[in-house]
């Protein structure tokens, strides 16, 4: 009988509860349809549009940001209308006639469709930055994304444009550092190819600077991979010094250059334009002008070498060796060597200091006869020593010797 009740109870509850619902619904429905009151809302982020940025530009000009601004706009009216409302019909508007550079607090005007009334905007100002209006031209620098093959380097690349004109408001302009095109490593090849590529404003950091314009953008890039080589490198001086006086020259002994295969397989060493040293007091850096053969360039790094010369005081010394002191290099057993000359001279430059403490005993000379055969043979002479020099001279630089076998004798004639 109890759970009868509760039964009962319980179901009672339930319709009471639709029914509190549908009541409030047609409540509301009435309120609505009927009633309709005036009520408020805030549309927020309703974008701002600026009127007249060509009469900035007429007056070389600019703004200095993404020119993006909005406002919050409190709106009054029957609640059946603003509901019908879009956010495209609500303009907001600021005038950019006749404002100069400077910080500036621009007035915004806003409309609103009939009958809805504007009650409020927030902020009823937009600070708007205006600078000079300026145009700078940057340098194009290609980015290389993926993996350079070992012994190889992107070479023969051609940009165009090589120049790109960056145009906006004057702080903006003067953050760009250059504008870089990305290519794939991938895509290169020894013959060359051409790639096209977006053209991005960056600053000092490679951090993209917007809001500026660019008169490209894109980017015709054409590039080669290209063989890497290391080679020596020949400098020379020309010019007269005083007497008593030297030149040394600081330089790199060998650099790498790079070019196709055929290009660079024959190729040992390259050399400098000679450098004329008559117009140095003292000391003098020299930019060098590296002499390179059709489709070889220079290796990355080594685009602007430098030979720095010193002039300073020298001294000679003259030495004599007689030919018995002479190492003979790679004679074997069962030969021997006759020469055609008893002594050899030898006349060394290079700093005072240096030259006057040399003694006989610093050099070593040497002919090799590892390769010779019996008979007469015209040899160099070779001198071994380990201390910095200027010049050398060897007199006579060459010598005539004979090759003999073990049954003749060793005799100097």
């Amino acid at each position: 009988m109890n759970r009868k009740k509760v039964e009962i109870s319980d179901g009672k509850r339930t319709f009471n509860i639709i029914v509190s619902f549908i009541v409030a619904f047609f409540l509301w429905a009435y309120v609505i349809g009927e009633v309709n009151p005036t009520t408020q809302e805030t549309i927020t982020n309703v974008p701002v549009q600026l009127l007249n940025v060509q009469s900035l530009t007429a007056r070389q000009l600019a703004i200095a940001g993404d020119g993006k601004y909005s406002v919050d706009v409190v709106v009054e009216g029957k609640r059946s209308e603003i509901l019908k409302v879009s956010p495209e019909e609500i303009v907001a508007e600021a005038d950019l006639f006749g404002w100069t550079k400077g910080e500036n607090y621009i007035p915004v005007r806003v409309s609103v469709p009939d009958p809805l009334k504007v009650v409020d905007v927030r902020s009823p100002r937009i600070q708007v930055t205006i600078e000079d209006l300026i145009a700078l031209s940057k340098p194009v620098e290609v980015i290389y994304r993926g993996e350079i093959p070992e012994g190889y380097e992107v070479g023969s690349v051609i940009t165009k444009p090589s120049q790109i004109e960056v145009t906006g408001a004057k702080s903006e302009v003067e953050t760009v550092d250059q504008v870089q095109v990305t290519i794939n490593i991938v895509d290169l090849t020894e013959e060359g190819v051409t790639i096209q590529g977006n053209a991005v404003p960056v600053n000092f950091a490679g951090v993209e600077v917007e809001n500026v314009n660019l008169s490209a953008n894109t980017v015709d890039v054409f590039a080669r991979l290209l063989k890497l080589k290391e080679v020596e490198l020949i400098t020379e001086l020309v010019g007269g010094l005083p007497d008593g006086y030297g030149a040394e020259v600081q330089v790199l002994e060998t650099i790498k250059i790079k070019g196709s295969e055929e290009a660079i397989k024959d190729i040992e060493s390259v050399a400098a334009e000679p450098i004329d040293i008559s117009d140095i007091d003292k000391e003098a850096d020299f930019p060098l002008t590296i002499v390179l053969p059709e489709g070889v360039e220079l290796a990355n790094g080594f685009e602007n070498l430098v030979a720095r010369v010193t002039i300073l005081p020298v001294s000679k010394k003259e030495f004599e060796f007689d030919v018995d002191e002479i190492n003979l290099e790679g004679l074997t057993r069962g030969k021997s060597v006759n020469t055609r000359i008893e002594t050899v001279g030898l006349v060394v430059e290079g700093r005072k200091e240096i030259v006057d403490e040399l003694t006989k005993d610093k050099f070593k000379l040497l002919i090799d006869v590892s390769d010779l055969k019996k008979g007469n043979h015209i040899v160099e002479i070779q001198v071994i020593y380990d201390v910095y020099l200027h010049n050398i001279t060897v007199i006579p630089e060459k010598m005539d010797i004979t090759i003999l076998e073990n049954e003749q004798e060793n005799v100097n004639e």
